[in-house]
Order: C-alpha cells, then sequence, then structure tokens
C-alpha cells in the first residue's frame, strides 16, 4: 500500500512539475516568407501575429527572403509590425537571402532587425513601370512619400536615418556586415539557435526560448505560388497560346479548357500583383504580328515588330509604380520569346501545308 501511495505522488509531482515547465516556456512564433510580398502575405503575417499574440508568445519572427513586392500591402505589414503589442524579429535568412525594395521596410519596422550572413538589404528606390527612373514632379512625389515613409521607420526603431534614407534616394545596398556597422540592423546570425540566443539576451529571459513555425495553408501556398510574376507571365502566354490552337484545331475542346484554365488562374494572380494592361496588349499584338508574318511577305518586319511588341510586354505587364522589385527575369523573357516565335512558326507551317492541299 505504501509503495502504491509512493508512486502516486510521484507521478503527481512528476505531472505538475512538467505543467509548471510548460507554463514558464517562452515560446517564439515563426513564419516564412519567401518570395513577392503581396496582399496574400500581408493578410498571412496578420494572422499569423494574432495567433502568435493569442497563445502568449513572447515574440513573433518573420524569416524574411524577398526581392520586393506591392507597396501598399508593405505598409499594412509594416503598420501590423509597429503596432504589435509583442516584439517583432525581422530575420533576412537563409545566407545569400536579401529584404530587397519593400523587404527593406518590413525588415527596419522589426524590433529587432537580424540578418543573416552573405545576406543584403536596400535598394528600395522607386521606379516607373519600365523600371526606370520616374521623372518631373511625379519623380519628386514618389521620392519624398518613400523617403518620409523609410525615415518615420528609422525614427521609430531608433536606427541610423541618413543611412536609411541612402537605400531611397539612391538605392543603396548593404551586406549583413555592412548594414550592423551602419546602424540599419541588430545583429548576424546564421541560424536559428543562435538568433533565438540572441533574442533571449535581447529580452532578458529566464528561460531559454522554443521556436514554433506556424505554416500556411494549402490555400495560402497557392496564392504565394500564383503570386510570382513569372509564374503569371507563363500562365498568360500558355493560356493564349492553347486558346489560339483551339482556334486552329476545334472540336476537341482540350486546348481550349486548359487554356482558359491558365487564364482563370493568371486572373487570380492578378488579385495579387497590380497588372499593367498596356503590357497584356503588347504581348496580344505580338502574337498577332507573329501569327501574320506567315500569311503576309513582310520580309521579317513583321517577326521583328512582334519580338520588340513581346519583350516591351513582358516588362511593362507587372505595374512597377505600385510595387518594388517585382518583375519578369531576364533569363525567363528571352526564354519566352524564342519560345513564342519557335511555336507559332511551326504552327505557321503546318497552317500552310493544309492550306496547299
Amino acid at each position: 500500500m505504501k509503495k502504491f501511495k509512493y508512486i502516486v505522488l510521484t507521478a503527481l509531482l512528476t505531472i505538475i512539475l512538467t505543467a509548471t515547465t510548460y507554463a514558464q516556456e517562452n515560446k517564439a512564433y515563426s513564419i516564412v516568407i519567401n518570395g513577392v510580398i503581396t496582399s496574400a502575405t500581408d493578410k498571412f503575417v496578420k494572422q499569423s501575429l494574432a495567433e502568435a499574440v493569442e497563445n502568449d508568445a513572447k515574440v513573433f519572427v518573420i524569416k524574411l527572403n524577398t526581392p520586393g513586392g506591392v507597396l501598399d500591402a508593405t505598409r499594412n505589414i509594416v503598420q501590423s509590425i509597429l503596432e504589435s503589442p509583442i516584439p517583432v524579429a525581422v530575420y533576412v535568412s537563409p545566407q545569400g537571402g536579401q529584404a530587397g525594395s519593400a523587404g527593406t521596410f518590413i525588415t527596419l519596422a522589426a524590433t529587432y532587425a537580424v540578418m543573416a550572413e552573405g545576406s543584403n538589404i536596400g535598394a528600395a528606390h522607386p521606379v516607373m513601370a519600365t523600371g526606370g527612373d520616374i521623372e518631373g514632379d511625379m519623380r519628386a512625389k514618389a521620392m519624398n512619400d518613400t523617403v518620409a515613409f523609410m525615415r518615420s521607420i528609422a525614427e521609430k526603431r531608433g536606427r541610423n536615418v541618413e543611412e536609411v534614407v541612402l537605400t531611397v534616394s539612391e538605392s543603396k545596398s548593404f551586406t549583413a556586415s555592412e548594414a550592423l556597422h551602419a546602424g540599419l540592423n541588430d545583429g548576424v546570425v546564421n541560424n536559428d539557435a543562435s538568433l533565438l540566443l540572441m533574442l533571449e539576451t535581447s529580452l532578458e529571459m529566464a528561460h531559454e526560448l522554443r521556436m514554433q513555425e506556424i505554416k500556411p495553408t494549402l490555400m495560402q501556398r497557392f496564392t504565394f505560388g500564383l503570386a510570382s510574376p513569372n509564374i503569371l507571365m507563363l500562365l498568360f502566354l500558355a493560356g493564349a497560346l492553347l486558346i489560339f490552337l483551339e482556334f486552329k484545331m476545334p472540336g476537341s475542346f482540350i486546348f481550349a479548357g486548359l487554356g482558359g484554365l491558365c487564364l482563370l488562374f493568371f486572373l487570380i494572380g492578378a488579385n495579387f500583383l497590380p497588372v499593367n494592361v498596356l503590357g497584356i496588349l503588347l504581348i496580344l499584338l505580338a502574337i498577332g504580328l507573329l501569327i501574320a508574318e506567315m500569311f503576309v511577305a513582310s520580309f521579317g518586319l513583321l517577326t521583328v515588330g512582334g519580338i520588340v511588341a513581346m519583350v516591351a510586354g513582358v516588362m511593362l505587364t507587372f505595374d512597377t509604380d505600385k510595387t518594388q522589385g517585382v518583375s519578369v527575369s531576364l533569363g525567363l523573357i528571352i526564354v519566352l520569346v524564342l519560345l513564342v516565335v519557335a511555336i507559332i512558326t511551326l504552327i505557321g507551317r503546318l497552317i500552310l501545308k493544309d492550306m496547299k492541299r
């Protein structure tokens, strides 16, 4: 009987100690943002931050790797960080990652801005839809607004205002170590363990932090995937070409179905990234010129015009007046132009053969 009482007492003490330890555990909730900043990203950050606050997290960690994004979404994320009831740490990672353009605002707005070795931050200069500098009165307006936004963040977090302004006015970028010496970040670490140790010291915690990652839902992953200029451009061109094939080879509805699905996904993604209608029209014009080359003896002029219109259209599709660091990659532009020309040339030859028969 005494032995049974001893076992029960031991079990109760173990439960109490376990519960006490869990209650004293310091939790750090984290999320990973890897890609363009969009309204979907803004929603994910707000939901995750609310979950962290609700579960009594001591700190909220954003692991960031982005080339830039939509400015409206960026402002919303910055506002959520500045108004957060718990400290927010932004960790630019992994090694070789970046907090480019819009990512600069998010990183500098954090309570603790941390970077991995080999990462960089900056190049937040506002540009126009072609990627060039904004001219005239609009240049001054955009520049002053962006500089004021960046300055207000730096003053709020006690960062080097002069160096921060240079990321906008001169599109200056900093490596992790340069940013540390310039007073733009609070530390350079290369893994989660070092990050947590740094945060424990900064927050003066008696118990060690435990990292708990909040995973995006399946739908959120889908929207993050669509919110990529490269993927959206592939979807649009694939949809346009498939619809064209359906007109030339009607009856099966396979091409029409696949093309319609691609265009539907493109339209869904266009809700997260601003799309320039002029760019879309130029791409359609390019396809029309390349098709016309098969029926008109232009000695290659229509082909040249089609290629020029295609390149210009792809570059103009995503309106960078409302975004920063968002564009279709140069390598993909070259591949897409060559691929579209090759496909339309092949289709044109098949059509000409059928016409001769």
